[in-house]
């Protein structure tokens, strides 16, 4: 298996074009024998302790970049070969969907908008001024500006 170390800081950009929020983080790989782990400043973070909710985010970005991309023709053809359920695959889809500030501070744990996966499964609206409002009132812990 290999160590994944991280050596710069990482950055966030809204891509307009695309509609897209690029995350990225440079890290670097080192292969050793054992178990794969993430090494960040605070220590080692395995897959199992992200959070469900960035997880969950995470599959959504993927999983509609390989229908765009025409990989899979649909929902179900897609479910089938990732072994899940079309309904957490659409769920998961719909969280792309919420609003730039609120992916970032999800995907960055700014300390903004902390969400719980449940909250955020359920419907919500489409437009982002509404959904600020929405989760203001969902959110454990949501921005002072609102």
């Amino acid at each position: 298996m290999a160590t994944i170390k991280k050596v710069g800081k990482e950055t966030v950009e809204y891509l307009e074009k695309e509609n897209l929020i690029k995350v990225t983080v440079p890290i670097k790989i080192i292969r050793r024998g054992g178990k794969s782990t993430i090494e960040m400043p605070d220590g080692p973070v395995q897959q199992h302790h992200m959070d469900k909710l960035q997880h969950a985010l995470i599959q959504g970005h993927r999983w509609i970049k390989l229908l765009e991309n025409g990989r899979y023709k649909s929902v179900r053809q897609l479910a089938d070969k990732e072994k899940v359920d079309k309904a957490r695959i659409s769920k998961c889809i719909r969280l792309t969907c919420l609003a730039p500030d609120i992916q970032e501070a999800i995907l960055c744990e700014t300390g903004e908008w902390v969400l719980t996966i449940e909250a955020c499964l359920k419907p919500f609206p489409m437009l982002w001024t509404e959904q600020r409002e929405h989760f203001k009132k969902l959110a454990l812990i949501f921005p002072k500006e609102l």
